[in-house]
């Protein structure tokens, strides 16, 4: 089936032109790659920032250079709401704690209780590291392999709006996401996976169902029941005649009952 594949203009078949968006995207993630790359030093107390976001933007470009995962520890709060103290740190930091229902079967965990880790406090308006553990009790990654941990994978709005227009256009995913590879450069140059992108797309299909899906579902089976005194079915939708996700797969199990018992 013909379609869009890449944002070369080839092939863009009877959709919109995303040529300008598309040009204003892939320059904002340029954008983006360039930040990324850019060599942070060390964290040391006394450094400042102008908000939270850019305290967990620097550490996690360091964290992603020096090859871990990045999670918040902790926070504190104000009375009205507002973060006055945060402690950002190592993704193997911590502990698991196995619930009672799994003790003798606890899940297989990467927490090593890693110590690595920055305190900031907010003060007079800016944000000031005040405490730093750089030391890790495992073995990192190097920045080729970091960009895979969760909390640096990256699937931004020019690929998301390529994935999309490709998946409407019937391409198979391993072609969408080699259109993206191809882009891109190399594989070596995404900040997310093959499995990433199935599972964006997988949502994306399940909004464009429920988009009025409920309503020509209804339709569907009211013409089955016509047709079929004993046929019978039950679905869920809200207020906007949307499909209530887990409906869908009772729905269709319902429907391949009926159709079986009517077989026979």
């Amino acid at each position: 089936m013909d379609g869009p594949l890449s944002s070369t203009g080839e092939d863009m078949g009877s959709f919109e032109n995303p040529a300008s968006n598309a040009e204003t995207e892939a320059d904002d993630t340029i954008q983006q790659e360039s930040d990324n790359d850019r060599v942070e030093e060390e964290p040391k107390p006394g450094m400042k920032f102008a908000t939270d976001h850019e305290l967990m933007a620097y550490y996690m470009r360091y964290a992603k250079q020096q090859g871990f995962g990045v999670i918040t520890q902790r926070t504190k709060r104000e009375a009205n709401g507002r973060v006055k103290y945060l402690t950002i740190g190592c993704a193997r930091g911590g502990k698991y704690h196995p619930s009672h229902s799994n003790i003798s079967r606890p899940r297989p965990t990467i927490k090593t209780d890693c110590k690595a880790w920055i305190n900031a406090h907010l003060v007079e308006g800016s944000w000031v590291v005040t405490t730093v553990e750089i030391g890790h009790n495992h073995s990192t990654v190097s920045p080729q392999k970091s960009r895979f941990f969760r909390s640096h994978k990256c699937l931004d709005e020019y690929s998301q709006r390529m994935l999309d227009l490709n998946d409407r256009a019937g391409i198979r995913m391993n072609k969408n996401f080699g259109a993206l590879v191809v882009d891109a450069g190399g594989f070596e140059n995404l900040q997310f996976q093959e499995k990433d992108c199935r599972n964006f797309i997988d949502k994306a299909r399940q909004l464009r169902l429920g988009r009025g899906g409920g309503e020509a579902l209804t339709e569907y089976f009211k013409r089955m029941r016509l047709q079929n005194d004993g046929f019978v079915y039950v679905i869920d939708v809200d207020e906007e005649l949307r499909l209530r996700s887990p409906s869908i797969r009772h729905t269709w199990q319902i429907d391949t009952v009926c159709l079986s018992s009517s077989e026979m």
